[in-house]
């Protein structure tokens, strides 16, 4: 159906009247949970089968209308709600050249075609670091807008009905210049609050973007919640390094309260209490990744509370989000307030992801900007040394089981690409793409 769509396209062409569209006849792939008419949007859930979708999502129109070809759809864990990328309808999707690595979640079927030079462009959708997570493993590109600038009329989330932590669609390139070029032609007029009058008419803002302005910048290596790996740290010091040499001001800063804004997260994203998805995957045959948030979803909301007292002592992480999930209505408005009260503006370089791509995850550098609805976007800045592998050997906290995990994980990870985050407040993705192109710019000479 691809070629067919690229025929009418040239045959539309031949009239002498015709202008092309900015991206006449170039190929772009599609995270497998965007509706696209006629094709099944499973999410990796079996009972999905075709079920295809009865038309575009407004987002799709919209880059059919720009002259995109959409030729292939991209793997997705099942639920969506995983930092890996397995499900029963399609398999495992890894990262190119070791099967021993996952391309991360719950964009990585984007990620690993991205990186094996098998698109050049991709849409992902991020409600908890499913873009930035996903590129930091392979060493790609990608911003996470905030949740107006593109509509969601039609798409399929992970849990339908939830209100403030929205999925957002996004770009997935593998550098952050070709993200800018699509970006600046799909903002730059009002097509898409024409056809969903819900997206505010906000467009491209070029000088907000143009090369030369000097922004105030802050940045944190370690989020007072989950210590990333030496590689990690280097990296974030590195682009500091970088856009201090472009000219930008760059200070320390603390984000207040994460551990409990991760429990409001995780409360706000599941918001029955994991019921939905929990039904979903009671129904059908559930992918051996996903046994662990099972469980979870199998005892009563009251037996996770008591059994976080114990549990605080050994593992205070995983008590607070025992503490999380909730059936009280009362507790659901008293976190939307909690979230909506710690939403502020600040812009912040960060680590992307606690360790390089290896089987765990941890999202609190990345679920943050979602539960802040900023945008948030990620790019290449180096790869792990043996400097790197040393230090976490030596140094590296293995005072409970996560860093344990953490560390055991990320052995043997030299070569491996390590990404930098840059966030900014709702509306302001021209400055987080400033920003990381300014570091791309300083990595890649180009």
């Amino acid at each position: 159906e691809a070629e067919r769509w690229a025929v009418e396209w040239d045959e539309k062409a031949l009239a002498p009247d015709f202008v092309k569209p900015t991206f006449f006849g170039i190929p772009i792939s599609l995270k497998e949970c965007i509706p696209l008419e006629g094709y099944d949007t499973t999410r990796g859930f079996v009972q999905d089968i075709g079920k295809p979708s009865k038309s575009d999502s407004v987002l799709i129109q919209q880059i059919k209308h720009l002259g995109f070809i959409p030729y292939v759809q991209t793997n997705v864990p099942q639920s969506l709600l995983a930092y890996s990328c397995s499900n029963p309808v399609y398999g495992t999707t890894n990262t190119p050249g070791d099967r021993s690595r996952t391309s991360g979640g719950s964009s990585g079927g984007e990620a690993a075609l991205l990186a094996a030079d098998g698109s050049i462009i991709g849409i992902g959708g991020d409600v908890g670091g499913s873009i930035r997570i996903p590129c930091h493993f392979t060493g790609m590109a990608g911003i996470k807008p905030s949740s107006l600038r593109f509509s969601h009329r039609g798409n399929a989330g992970a849990v339908p009905g939830r209100p403030l932590i929205n999925a957002n669609e996004g770009p997935m390139t593998k550098d952050i210049q070709t993200s800018v070029d699509f970006l600046k032609e799909v903002w730059s007029n009002n097509w898409i609050t024409e056809n969903d009058p819900y997206v505010p008419p906000v467009v491209w803002n070029d000088e907000m973007y143009r090369k030369g302005n000097k922004f105030r910048v802050g940045y944190y290596i370690d989020d007072g919640w989950f210590t990333p790996v030496p590689a990690i740290q280097r990296a974030v010091l590195e682009a500091k390094t970088y856009l201090e040499a472009a000219g930008h001001t760059v200070v320390p800063f603390h984000p207040p309260r994460v551990p409990q804004m991760m429990r409001h997260y995780v409360r706000a994203v599941c918001v029955d209490g994991g019921q939905f998805v929990y039904n979903k995957l009671s129904s059908d045959i559930i992918d051996p990744s996903l046994y662990g948030q099972m469980l979870i979803f199998l005892v009563p909301v009251w037996i996770q509370r008591l059994l976080a007292y114990p549990v605080e002592k050994f593992f205070p992480r995983l008590a607070n989000m025992m503490r999380a999930m909730t059936l009280s209505t009362v507790e659901l408005r008293e976190t939307y307030a909690e979230i909506e009260q710690y939403r502020g503006e600040v812009v912040l370089i960060t680590p992307k992801h606690d360790i390089p791509a290896k089987l765990f995850s941890a999202v609190g550098y990345t679920a943050l900007f979602n539960l802040l609805d900023f945008g948030a976007g990620v790019v290449n800045v180096t790869k792990v040394n043996e400097s790197d592998e040393q230090k976490l050997r030596d140094e590296y906290p293995g005072t409970d089981l996560w860093y344990r995990t953490a560390k055991n994980a990320c052995k043997d990870s030299g070569g491996y690409p390590v990404n930098v985050q840059v966030a900014a407040p709702p509306y302001r993705e021209e400055i987080v793409l400033r920003l990381l192109r300014d570091i791309e710019i300083a990595v890649t000479g180009k």
